[in-house]
């Protein structure tokens, strides 16, 4: 990235270019799609596969085209209210903090009118990689993104390709054959937790006199 800030004066224009054609034609570049998966351990011991979280290492311009969609795509889902008011991940100016306070002020509220309180937690597991392309481009078409706009995240998530790449106590880089990518969205990506925010949405709602196909997906 610090290369590309240095040369940000000659090569803005034929990005710019690059990035209006890709939205209008509904393409998202194929030489964009390729991405290392790094492990990451989260917790316990280190030679337990389960416990690594797979990280993708896409390049750079990948990152930028990605930053143009989501920009459009959030725009469009805020503008529209069709996000439900429940969800406070990946989104602006709200944090943990505000479900925190959302989750006590219920119970409280709750209690203080001596109604019985409880509460249900979920934790999807690898919830990322989990994620069913088409059942999220079926949410996407619902919510309004439809023609080049449809194509273009159809084009995003379709033939995909990654390989994990790994480093030994000498430095040395061992990697794995090119697999393609059947299902979930990037980990390490700008666009996908926008994706994985609407493949959970509960979009509590009718919109065009048709209710949510997909009341909770994950």
């Amino acid at each position: 990235m610090k290369l590309l800030k240095l040369c940000s004066y000659y090569i803005s224009s034929p990005l710019n270019y690059v990035c209006n054609r890709s939205l209008f034609t509904g393409v998202f570049p194929d030489r964009l799609k390729y991405a290392s998966i790094q492990p990451l351990i989260k917790k316990g011991k280190k030679d337990y596969i389960n416990n690594y979280r797979p990280i993708l290492i896409l390049t750079s311009f990948s990152k930028i085209f990605e930053k143009v969609m989501q920009k459009r795509l959030l725009n469009n889902l805020t503008e529209h209210n069709m996000l439900v008011k429940e969800q406070y991940g990946f989104r602006t100016n709200l944090k943990t903090d505000n479900a925190t306070y959302h989750l006590t002020n219920e119970i409280l509220n709750g209690m203080n009118n001596n109604m019985l309180v409880g509460a249900i937690f979920c934790d999807l597991e690898k919830a990322f990689d989990c994620v069913n392309h088409q059942i999220l481009l079926t949410k996407l078409e619902f919510y309004g993104i439809t023609g080049n706009h449809y194509k273009l995240y159809e084009s995003y998530l379709m033939n995909r390709y990654q390989r994990t790449l790994l480093y030994n106590d000498y430095g040395n880089i061992t990697t794995s054959a090119w697999s393609k990518v059947k299902q979930g969205v990037p980990q390490g990506s700008v666009l996908g937790p926008s994706l994985f925010l609407i493949y959970i949405n509960n979009l509590l709602k009718f919109v065009n006199g048709k209710s949510n196909p997909y009341p909770i997906c994950g």
